[in-house]
């Protein structure tokens, strides 16, 4: 892509010609279909609820006062309209055809990447699922960033490249020490606590025959599942990968994000963007979109399956989700420009600001009601009556979050006894996590220091 594709692609900021819809028609149908159910509950449930409140309560529903029904109905609008249907459309474009994809007959050289800071428990599993990847032309790549545990002498029993700095630089310098050195046409990066499915590398080379194409996605999946912590997070990666990068891709051709454990890049693209750069905390959010708005494109590979450790605690998390929240505001406000606008096709136009406003939006409306709603039990003529029927309301709504987390698992092939109840208790994660993104807005309106 030379400087007349750049300038094309900037062209497109300040117009709607750029925009383009993969499978309109599809798209034009599931969104119609979408909508025409989220009405239909959006009638119906209240009738269902008052039907059930009267099986449970008798005739108590009769003396709510009005204003009482009118502000169940208001949440009730907002979780339809705001959560339900988003869900509804968003499974429905994932389930479009995508079309016959060109595969790459031949096997570049690739140089792996891997960035390492203080891994001594995960490296050896990361360096030996990368040794024994199904591949035949590839460099390994290890780039200690200062540990000062074993890492070090880890790394240096297997026979692999290694760059050393001599003190902890952060992600994005070992990332673009690692490039400095790659021979490959196609790198690939993977974290140190992470592991490779053996055909990672061909699944995600075979994409590359398009010219268009600067970075394959590969599909993260957690290493365990057994406590709820970690099934909460297999929850939360498999709906954001079997539901909404199948969305982007199959509408708009692009994924918002190549994450950092599975993504392969075009060498030429990662030196025509200069590499990463180390302004924002999400550094593979970043360069995402820095591709795509030079008029490449990031595709997703299912096949191609990474498998990194999650949180085991609450406080880990939340540092965790803090870094991540605030690396996507940051990197909001470095592509400011593009929101709203054709220049990364339906990711500029629709699913950043979707994910920029309904993701913290949506957060500080659910933290409202939950701040407010005990005290209008408290302060209404008839608390225990709109307690329960309020109860009932919310014992739905959580029944239908519960087919949410279903479906992704049922797209995944990973429905199992204990994330299908796991499915039915979501709502103390999804609050917490409600939770991380007001304090890493409030952190990043604060400007505070970043902390890796």
């Amino acid at each position: 892509m030379n400087q007349a594709t750049l300038i094309s692609s900037v062209r497109c900021l300040g117009s709607r010609g750029c925009l383009k819809v993969k499978n309109p028609s599809g798209v034009a149908v599931v969104l119609i279909l979408s909508a025409a159910m989220s009405l239909m509950l959006w009638y119906t449930l209240p009738v269902f609820i008052d039907t059930l409140n009267t099986m449970l309560f008798g005739n108590e529903q009769h003396y709510v006062l009005h204003w009482m029904r009118q502000l169940q109905q208001m949440f009730l609008s907002i979780y339809v309209f705001g959560s339900l249907f988003p869900f509804l459309f968003f499974t429905g474009l994932s389930m479009l055809p995508q079309g016959e994809k060109k595969v790459n007959a031949g096997l570049p050289f690739v140089s792996v990447i891997i960035p390492a800071f203080n891994e001594e428990s995960n490296i050896a599993q990361c360096i030996e699922s990368v040794l024994k990847l199904d591949y035949p032309a590839y460099e390994v790549i290890i780039v200690d960033d200062g540990s000062r545990d074993l890492t070090l002498p880890i790394i240096e029993n297997y026979d692999v490249s290694l760059i050393r700095l001599r003190h902890n630089r952060g992600k994005v310098a070992a990332l673009n020490k690692g490039i400095e050195k790659a021979k490959g046409e196609i790198i690939f990066f993977t974290d140190s606590d992470s592991a490779l499915d053996s055909m990672a590398l061909r699944y995600l080379v075979g994409n590359f025959s398009d010219p268009s194409i600067a970075a394959v996605a590969g599909k993260v999946v957690l290493k365990r599942n057994n406590s709820y912590l970690k099934r909460m997070q297999t929850l939360e990666y498999l709906y954001g990968q079997a539901v909404i990068k199948e969305a982007q891709v199959r509408s708009g051709d692009s994924v918002s994000i190549c994450p950092g454990p599975a993504t392969a890049f075009r060498r030429s693209v990662l030196l025509e963007t200069g590499g990463y750069r180390n302004r924002t905390l999400a550094e593979d959010f970043d360069i995402t979109i820095d591709l795509l708005e030079l008029g490449y494109k990031a595709v997703y590979e299912p096949r191609a399956i990474s498998y990194t450790t999650a949180m085991t605690t609450w406080n880990g998390l939340k540092k965790q989700r803090i870094r991540w929240s605030r690396g996507h505001l940051q990197v909001y406000r470095e592509h400011h420009a593009t929101l709203f606008t054709g220049a990364t096709g339906s990711i500029s136009m629709f699913w950043l600001p979707y994910s920029l406003f309904i993701g913290y939006g949506g957060a500080f409306l659910e933290m409202i009601f939950l701040a407010i709603y005990p005290f209008i039990v408290m302060l209404s003529p008839m608390p225990l009556t709109f307690l329960k029927l309020g109860l009932t309301y919310i014992i739905v709504m959580e029944v239908i979050n519960a087919l949410q987390g279903i479906v992704p698992l049922i797209q995944s092939g990973k429905l199992s006894v204990s994330l299908v109840l796991s499915s039915f208790m979501t709502q103390p994660y999804r609050v917490f996590l409600s939770y991380t993104r007001i304090l890493a807005f409030s952190h990043e309106m604060q400007n505070r220091k970043n902390v890796w």
